[in-house]
């Protein structure tokens, strides 16, 4: 059985404890994918900073620098979208397979934690498709030509759509190793799983607040021109990729609490193999039923059985001396000395007994 979460170390339960259980293999997988995350936060908060200063930028060379410096963090946060997806999925697997390994409370929060998983993996996809498709579009979409283009409305999606993603990851991590953790960082998963949304919704107020005004101004174009449209595009598409950078504060926490979990469960697991394998002492009876084999110095002499006297038995004809050989008269057969009779015919021999001592 597994001890509970407040006494000690967590055990997983049998067969688990034979080879390294998921759930540990899915907890180390997870706090890498923390550190995939952080650097996507990064990259997301360079991007979308970036975005905003470009914006609000008037001489060229430092438009340019800004630009650049977008461009490049663009490339890094698609590398590590991908790498961060496909480690996630293993992740997920991991933790996925292991639910049953440290009793019914981990488990129930376990597949909490893959509903959520799948949600969050869900909402990011879209975000990462609207964004793809804000890329393809490109900064013309959003000059006005007489009505308001759709695509104004894309980057408050994103924003939606990207702070639902990571406000649905926190809440994985939260709930992945709910039952694992150490008890007095329970407190740290629940406010930080609670800022990462908090923090996106100051993202989706700046954005939202950016779309109205790009709208009201489209209702008269007359009076707008071009530098305007660009700086409030260019606060929008900065804002939709705030989300991700603000969960940067949640993901620092999680990759602590992650970590100290990851400690204690190699921790519980060390000890378990440790009484199996005789590094604890195994309590008194347990082994009664196996005695141990003795070495051979200690193995007594096998015990010999005494030595009888041989029985003496009379001599077999053929076995009597030659000296004391006669023949019997009628068939030739030797006789032995003294014999009365002819072992082979039965003639008398003629030999005379002994009388009485």
């Amino acid at each position: 059985m597994g001890v509970p979460t407040s006494v000690g170390s967590p055990i997983p339960y049998w067969p688990s404890v034979v080879l390294k259980p998921e759930t540990i293999r899915g907890v180390g997988s997870f706090y890498v994918n923390l550190i995939l995350d952080i650097i996507f936060g990064a990259f997301a908060l360079v991007v979308g900073i970036s975005s905003i200063v470009a914006a609000s930028t008037t001489g060229p060379s430092a438009a340019i620098a800004v630009l650049a410096a977008t461009g490049a963090a663009t490339c890094g946060l698609v590398i590590v979208f991908v790498i961060n997806f496909i480690v996630s999925l293993m992740s997920v697997f991991h933790m996925h397979h292991g639910a049953d390994e440290y009793g019914p409370e981990h488990s129930v929060h376990a597949r909490r934690g893959v509903l959520f998983k799948w949600i969050g993996t869900a909402l990011s996809t879209t975000a990462a498709v609207l964004v793809v498709y804000l890329a393809l579009a490109g900064s013309s979409a959003f000059f006005l030509g007489g009505a308001v283009p759709a695509t104004a409305f894309v980057p408050l999606l994103i924003t939606i759509f990207w702070t639902a993603g990571v406000s649905a990851k926190a809440q994985m991590y939260r709930f992945m190793v709910r039952a694992l953790q150490p008890p007095e960082t329970r407190r740290w998963t629940d406010i930080a799983s609670a800022l990462v949304p908090a923090l996106g919704i100051i993202a989706i107020a700046v954005v939202g607040y950016n779309t109205v005004r790009f709208v009201g101004l489209a209702s008269n174009p007359g009076s707008i021109t071009s530098q305007e449209v660009t700086s409030i595009a260019g606060l929008m598409v900065g804002g939709a990729f705030l989300p991700p950078g603000f969960a940067l504060a949640g993901y620092l926490v999680f990759i602590l609490v992650y970590g100290r979990t990851r400690v204690r469960l190699n921790q519980g697991l060390a000890a378990l193999h440790g009484s199996m394998f005789g590094a604890v002492p195994a309590p008194a009876g347990a082994w009664s039923a196996v005695a141990p084999v003795p070495p051979p110095a200690a193995i007594p002499p096998a015990v010999t059985a005494p030595t009888m006297a041989p029985v003496s038995t009379a001599a077999a004809p053929s076995e009597a001396p030659l000296a004391g050989l006669n023949f019997c008269g009628q068939c030739g057969h030797p006789l032995p000395a003294g014999a009365l009779f002819c072992l082979n015919c039965g003639a008398r021999t003629g030999a005379t007994p002994s009388g009485p001592a």
